[in-house]
């Protein structure tokens, strides 16, 4: 039986969805304090950066299951993979604290 390399393709895409998901709590991690200096924030405030994008995909893991049930789960991942770019790339306009916790909070919902 010959293996359709579009299948491949799929793999590949999923394993990137799902490893740039789940990298988003070590990539963060080390450069908090660089996080902290650039944006002027208090150091007690730094965890809650790692707190939301924790939350906000815990809770959206719970919310999207019974929803891609319904709607099917390739449009589940589409709109997720859109939404995680989307969100990722607004990282970089961030301009204080509570602009990059939003951000981190929408890349956690599109998880």
């Amino acid at each position: 039986m010959k293996k359709d390399p579009g299948s491949y393709i799929v793999i590949f895409s999923l394993w990137l969805l799902m490893f740039s998901a789940s990298s988003q709590l070590q990539i963060i991690s080390p450069i908090l304090s660089e996080i902290g200096k650039s944006l002027n924030i208090n150091p007690q405030y730094l965890g809650t950066l790692i707190t939301a994008y924790a939350a906000m995909l815990s809770t959206f893991a719970l919310v999207m299951g019974p929803v891609s049930d319904k709607i099917g789960r390739r449009r589940i991942l589409l709109i997720g993979a859109g939404m995680m770019s989307v969100s990722l790339l607004l990282h970089q306009i961030a301009y204080d604290y509570y602009s990059l916790l939003f951000f981190r909070a929408l890349a956690g919902a599109a998880g």
